[in-house]
């Protein structure tokens, strides 16, 4: 789990144990079901902010970039990331790779997306396409499997 969302772990505990707190001086019960309810949601949120999906190694995964095979740099967390992982389910011209896992994915997508995280950032051959659509991504690959065919 990156640091910058350990450190916001941390901030939305510390809140919660401060709301739990200020809620209990008045009546222990509800400040006590506050903090209760504050630790589940935290804990869910870190649970699915950190899990764990499908992960190829850079240095595997970049070899396989091609005008007919993407290559998508994604995150956990990252809605339009898990929009794309599920319309897209297991198409075998698309290999991912989780950004969090792995130093060299992110510094590549920090490379062509001016320092930023940016993702989901999709690599075909020489182009970089930055919060693809499923369907966009889709109809690069099938103009490059039409244009080369296996």
């Amino acid at each position: 789990m990156p640091r910058s969302l350990r450190w916001s772990l941390v901030v939305v505990a510390v809140a919660i144990l401060a709301m739990a707190v200020v809620t209990g001086i008045d009546d222990l019960r509800r400040g006590i079901i506050s903090a209760v309810v504050g630790a589940l949601v935290l804990a869910a949120v870190a649970m699915w902010s950190g899990r764990r999906g499908r992960h190829t190694a850079w240095a595997r995964a970049e070899a396989r970039i091609a005008p007919d095979h993407a290559v998508v740099l994604w995150k956990p967390g990252c809605l339009y990331c898990e929009r794309l992982l599920l319309q897209l389910g297991t198409d075998p011209r698309v290999t991912w790779v989780n950004v969090w896992r792995d130093e060299g994915a992110n510094a590549q997508v920090r490379a062509v997306n001016g320092g930023d995280e940016l993702t989901p950032t999709a690599f075909l051959g020489t182009q970089v396409l930055r919060n693809p659509s499923a369907t966009e991504l889709r109809e690069h690959l099938a103009a490059a499997g039409s244009a080369h065919p296996s």
